[in-house]
Protein backbone atom coordinates (compact mmCIF):
# COMPACT_ATOMS: atom_id res chain seq x y z
CA UNK A 1 0.00 0.00 0.00
CA UNK A 2 2.87 2.41 0.70
CA UNK A 3 4.20 1.94 -2.82
CA UNK A 4 0.84 3.03 -4.26
CA UNK A 5 0.66 6.12 -2.09
CA UNK A 6 4.16 7.13 -3.21
CA UNK A 7 3.24 6.72 -6.87
CA UNK A 8 -0.06 8.63 -6.69
CA UNK A 9 1.50 12.11 -6.12
CA UNK A 10 4.03 11.48 -8.90
CA UNK A 11 1.30 10.39 -11.33
CA UNK A 12 -0.79 13.44 -10.44
CA UNK A 13 2.23 15.72 -10.99
CA UNK A 14 2.91 14.16 -14.42
CA UNK A 15 -0.71 14.60 -15.51
CA UNK A 16 -0.72 18.26 -14.46
CA UNK A 17 2.65 18.91 -16.12
CA UNK A 18 1.50 17.30 -19.39
CA UNK A 19 -1.71 19.38 -19.39
CA UNK A 20 0.23 22.59 -18.76
CA UNK A 21 2.75 21.93 -21.54
CA UNK A 22 -0.07 21.16 -24.00
CA UNK A 23 -1.76 24.42 -23.03
CA UNK A 24 1.49 26.35 -23.53
CA UNK A 25 2.04 24.77 -26.96
CA UNK A 26 -1.44 25.86 -28.05
CA UNK A 27 -0.76 29.43 -26.95
CA UNK A 28 2.53 29.55 -28.87
CA UNK A 29 0.91 28.25 -32.09
CA UNK A 30 -1.98 30.69 -31.72
CA UNK A 31 0.35 33.68 -32.08
CA UNK A 32 1.88 32.53 -35.38
CA UNK A 33 0.65 33.36 -38.89
CA UNK A 34 1.58 32.19 -42.35
CA UNK A 35 2.67 35.04 -44.60
CA UNK A 36 2.65 34.44 -48.35
CA UNK A 37 4.04 36.96 -50.79
CA UNK A 38 3.67 36.77 -54.57
CA UNK A 39 5.99 38.96 -56.62
CA UNK A 40 4.74 39.42 -60.17
CA UNK A 41 7.53 40.40 -62.55
CA UNK A 42 7.55 41.94 -66.00
CA UNK A 43 9.40 41.28 -69.21
CA UNK A 44 13.05 41.18 -68.01
CA UNK A 45 15.10 38.97 -65.72
CA UNK A 46 15.40 40.27 -62.16
CA UNK A 47 18.06 39.97 -59.46
CA UNK A 48 20.02 36.75 -59.22
CA UNK A 49 21.08 36.95 -55.60
CA UNK A 50 19.74 38.86 -52.62
CA UNK A 51 16.55 40.87 -52.60
CA UNK A 52 15.62 42.52 -49.31
CA UNK A 53 11.92 43.06 -48.63
CA UNK A 54 10.49 45.02 -45.71
CA UNK A 55 6.76 44.82 -45.08
CA UNK A 56 5.49 47.65 -42.89
CA UNK A 57 2.21 47.37 -40.98
CA UNK A 58 -0.12 50.01 -39.64
CA UNK A 59 1.11 50.95 -36.17
CA UNK A 60 4.81 50.67 -37.00
CA UNK A 61 5.46 46.91 -36.85
CA UNK A 62 7.34 45.36 -39.74
CA UNK A 63 8.67 42.12 -41.17
CA UNK A 64 12.19 42.39 -42.58
CA UNK A 65 13.93 39.74 -44.64
CA UNK A 66 17.45 40.33 -45.88
CA UNK A 67 17.21 37.57 -48.50
CA UNK A 68 13.64 36.77 -49.52
CA UNK A 69 14.66 33.92 -51.86
CA UNK A 70 16.77 32.09 -49.28
CA UNK A 71 14.51 32.72 -46.27
CA UNK A 72 11.02 32.62 -47.81
CA UNK A 73 11.36 30.92 -51.24
CA UNK A 74 8.49 28.43 -51.67
CA UNK A 75 9.07 27.30 -55.26
CA UNK A 76 11.79 24.75 -54.53
CA UNK A 77 15.60 24.85 -54.47
CA UNK A 78 16.05 24.47 -58.25
CA UNK A 79 13.50 27.11 -59.22
CA UNK A 80 14.80 30.26 -60.91
CA UNK A 81 13.21 33.25 -59.23
CA UNK A 82 12.45 36.58 -60.94
CA UNK A 83 12.31 35.15 -64.44
CA UNK A 84 10.47 37.27 -67.02
CA UNK A 85 6.68 37.36 -66.62
CA UNK A 86 6.57 35.14 -63.54
CA UNK A 87 4.64 34.98 -60.30
CA UNK A 88 7.15 33.94 -57.66
CA UNK A 89 5.80 32.65 -54.35
CA UNK A 90 7.48 33.24 -51.01
CA UNK A 91 6.19 31.91 -47.69
CA UNK A 92 7.13 32.01 -44.03
CA UNK A 93 5.62 31.50 -40.59
CA UNK A 94 6.19 34.29 -38.08
CA UNK A 95 4.41 35.88 -35.12
CA UNK A 96 1.12 37.48 -36.19
CA UNK A 97 1.09 41.23 -36.61
CA UNK A 98 -1.97 42.95 -35.21
CA UNK A 99 -2.61 45.22 -38.21
CA UNK A 100 -2.56 44.98 -42.01
CA UNK A 101 0.42 45.88 -44.15
CA UNK A 102 0.49 49.42 -45.51
CA UNK A 103 3.87 49.68 -47.27
CA UNK A 104 6.41 47.47 -48.99
CA UNK A 105 10.06 48.39 -49.45
CA UNK A 106 12.37 46.53 -51.84
CA UNK A 107 16.13 46.79 -51.95
CA UNK A 108 18.69 44.90 -54.01
CA UNK A 109 22.42 44.57 -53.58
CA UNK A 110 24.31 47.63 -54.80
CA UNK A 111 24.96 47.24 -58.54
CA UNK A 112 23.39 43.75 -58.59
CA UNK A 113 20.30 44.34 -60.71
CA UNK A 114 20.39 43.92 -64.43
CA UNK A 115 19.08 47.01 -66.22
CA UNK A 116 15.41 47.09 -67.14
CA UNK A 117 13.96 44.78 -64.51
CA UNK A 118 10.21 45.15 -64.26
CA UNK A 119 7.91 44.46 -61.35
CA UNK A 120 4.15 44.67 -61.69
CA UNK A 121 2.91 44.05 -58.18
CA UNK A 122 3.48 42.37 -54.85
CA UNK A 123 0.59 40.67 -53.09
CA UNK A 124 0.80 39.65 -49.44
CA UNK A 125 -1.64 37.24 -47.79
CA UNK A 126 -1.74 36.72 -44.03
CA UNK A 127 -3.42 33.61 -42.63
CA UNK A 128 -3.70 32.64 -39.01
CA UNK A 129 -5.96 32.07 -36.04
CA UNK A 130 -8.31 34.99 -35.57
CA UNK A 131 -7.31 36.54 -38.91
CA UNK A 132 -9.71 36.24 -41.82
CA UNK A 133 -7.21 35.99 -44.69
CA UNK A 134 -5.82 39.51 -45.01
CA UNK A 135 -4.75 40.43 -48.54
CA UNK A 136 -2.89 43.50 -49.71
CA UNK A 137 -1.61 44.18 -53.21
CA UNK A 138 0.99 46.84 -53.83
CA UNK A 139 0.84 47.92 -57.47
CA UNK A 140 3.76 49.57 -59.11
CA UNK A 141 3.23 51.67 -62.22
CA UNK A 142 2.41 49.42 -65.14
CA UNK A 143 5.61 47.66 -66.13
CA UNK A 144 7.59 49.95 -63.81
CA UNK A 145 11.25 49.63 -64.74
CA UNK A 146 13.80 49.33 -61.96
CA UNK A 147 17.34 49.80 -63.12
CA UNK A 148 18.48 49.94 -59.51
CA UNK A 149 17.10 49.01 -56.15
CA UNK A 150 19.81 50.78 -54.25
CA UNK A 151 18.60 53.02 -52.64
CA UNK A 152 15.36 51.08 -52.07
CA UNK A 153 12.02 51.67 -53.73
CA UNK A 154 8.68 51.39 -52.02
CA UNK A 155 4.95 51.45 -52.60
CA UNK A 156 2.17 52.16 -50.14
CA UNK A 157 1.39 54.69 -47.52
CA UNK A 158 1.25 54.12 -43.80
CA UNK A 159 -0.79 56.47 -41.63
Amino acid sequence: MTKLTNIAPLALFLIIAASFSTLQAREINYDYCTYEMVISTGASRGPSTKLKVILEAVGGDNINTTNVVKNWGAMGPKYTYFSPNSNDIFRTRLPCLKWSFCNVLIQGEKGELKPHWYINNITIATKGPGINDRFKTFRFLFENEFSSLYPPISDGECP
